[in-house]
C-alpha cells in the first residue's frame, strides 16, 4: 500500500512524535511505501510575525492544502494517516485529501478535539469543563500555552470545523489508542461509529530479566506527571531504591523535595538503552500521571519488560494496567494512597512476579509490532474498500 503520514511535530519531542515515527518504520518495514508529510511547530512560531501567520491559518492554511493535493496527485495513495494538525497543518489536510477520494485516519493522540490543552488538566486538578460547555469556555483560562489569544486560536479553529461537520464529512476512521479516550472523545462530539481502538505499537526490547530491586519511574519531569507524589509516597519505603529517570521544568524542585528522603536517586534523562537498564533494575515502574494518560510509552515498555506498573485508577492507565492483572492501581491523588500500594509491591516478591508475568502476556497481545501491524493493515484496508465501493465519510453532509 501507499500510505502518507502527516503530522505536526511538537517544540520538544515526546511520545506522540515517538508514536508516529514507530508506525511509520514498522509499515516501511512491511514492505508498504510510506510518504511523510511533516510540519515542524518550531520553525513556524520561531518569530512573532510566523505566530501570527499561523493563527491566522489555523482554519485552513493554504500552503497545508496545497502539499496535501500535491501528493495526492503525484500518485495514487490508498490512505492518508494524520496524526497531529494542530496548529500548523490545519484541517485542509482532511478536507483536500477527503476531496480527492483519498480515505483518511485520524489518531487522537491526546484531547485536543475536546481540550485546548490537549489533556484535560487545569489547575493541577482533571478538568472536562469545555466537553459540555465548547471550545470557547477554554479562552477564560487561556488553557493553550497560559495565553488568551492563543487559546481563542484553538477555539476559534474548533468551533470552525464542527460547525462545518468536517470531522463527520473529511474522516472515514479515528483511532483511539485507548477505549477511554474513544469513550472522552465520544462525548466530546467525535462521531463514535467511526472511532477504532488500535493500542499504541512498541518495539519489543527482549527476553525480560528477572526482577530487580525497588521503582523506577520514567518520563518528563513535569507537574502533570505526579513525581512529587512519588517522592512524598517514598517517604514511607524504608530506603527502598527509587530511580527517577528523565528531565524537565519541575526537575530542581523534585530534588530538593526529594531532599532527606532515603533511596530516590535522579538519573536524568538517559538514551533508551540506559532506560531499558533501569528497568531490569527495578522490581517495577510508577506512573503517577495526576491527568487522563491517553496511553504513555513508560507504561507500555514496563509492561514490555515484565514490570508491573503502579498507577492511578483514573484514565486510560486502569485500562493498560488493571488493578491485580499487570499492575496495581491507587483510589486517590494523595500521597498516602499511592505509597499503599508501592508497599505491596515491595513487602510480596511473589506477587511482582506474577503481574510481572501477566504484565508481558498484555504487551505481546496489545502492542508488539506482529500485532499492531496487523490491525493497521486491516484498518487500511477497510476504508479503502469503503471508498472503492463509493463510500464516503461525507456521503449524506453535503459540503458548506
Amino acid at each position: 500500500m501507499r500510505i502518507a503520514i502527516f503530522h505536526n511535530r511538537y517544540r520538544e519531542r515526546g511520545g506522540e512524535d515517538t508514536a508516529v515515527d514507530g508506525e511509520a518504520e514498522l509499515l516501511e518495514k512491511a514492505g508498504h511505501t510510506v510518504v511523510r508529510c511533516i510540519a515542524d511547530n518550531r520553525d513556524a512560531l520561531a518569530s512573532p510575525i510566523g505566530v501570527l501567520r499561523i493563527a491566522l491559518r489555523a482554519r485552513r492554511n493554504p500552503e497545508s492544502a496545497a502539499r496535501a493535493a500535491r501528493l495526492a496527485e503525484q500518485a495514487p495513495l490508498d490512505v492518508a494517516h494524520v496524526h497531529n494538525f494542530f496548529p500548523v497543518l490545519s484541517p485542509a489536510v482532511h478536507e483536500t485529501l477527503s476531496a480527492r477520494g483519498v480515505p483518511v485516519v485520524q489518531t487522537l493522540h491526546n484531547y485536543r478535539f475536546a481540550c485546548a490543552n490537549g489533556n484535560l488538566l487545569r489547575g493541577g486538578s482533571v478538568c472536562e469543563e469545555c466537553i459540555p460547555r465548547g471550545p470557547w469556555h477554554a479562552v477564560r483560562y487561556g488553557c493553550y500555552r497560559g495565553s488568551r489569544a492563543q487559546t481563542l486560536v484553538w477555539a476559534d479553529t474548533v468551533a470552525h470545523h464542527r460547525a462545518r461537520d468536517t470531522w463527520r464529512r473529511c474522516v472515514d476512521r479515528f483511532v483511539a489508542p485507548t477505549a477511554f479516550a474513544a469513550r472522552i472523545l465520544g462525548e466530546a462530539g467525535l462521531p463514535r461509529e467511526r472511532i477504532e481502538v488500535l493500542p499504541l505499537v512498541l518495539a519489543d526490547p527482549g527476553e525480560p530479566a528477572p526482577p530487580g530491586r525497588g521503582a523506577v519511574y520514567v518520563g518528563r519531569l513535569s507537574p502533570e506527571k505526579g513525581v512529587d507524589l512519588l517522592i512524598d509516597a517514598w517517604r514511607e519505603q524504608g530506603g527502598a531504591p527509587l530511580a527517577i529517570v528523565g528531565g524537565g521544568p519541575a526537575e530542581a524542585a523534585l530534588r530538593e523535595r526529594a531532599r532527606g528522603v532515603p533511596g530516590v536517586r535522579f538519573l536524568g534523562a538517559l538514551p533508551h538503552g540506559e532506560v531499558l537498564r533501569a528497568l531490569r533494575e527495578a522490581a517495577f515502574a510508577v506512573v503517577p500521571s495526576r491527568w487522563y494518560e491517553v496511553s504513555p510509552f513508560a507504561a507500555i515498555e514496563a509492561l514490555a519488560s515484565a514490570r508491573p506498573v503502579v498507577a492511578w485508577r483514573g484514565g486510560s492507565l486502569a485500562e493498560l494496567v488493571g488493578d491485580g492483572r499487570a499492575g496495581l492501581l491507587f483510589d486517590a491523588l494523595d500521597a498516602a494512597s499511592l505509597a499503599r500500594a508501592c508497599a505491596r509491591m515491595l513487602g510480596d516478591p511473589e506477587l511482582v512476579r506474577r503481574l510481572g508475568a501477566q504484565a508481558r502476556e498484555d504487551y505481546l497481545e496489545r502492542h508488539a509490532p506482529d500485532v499492531g501491524l496487523a490491525r493497521r493493515e486491516r484498518l487500511y484496508a477497510a476504508v479503502s474498500d469503503e471508498r472503492r465501493r463509493g463510500g464516503s465519510p461525507g456521503a449524506d453532509h453535503p459540503r458548506a
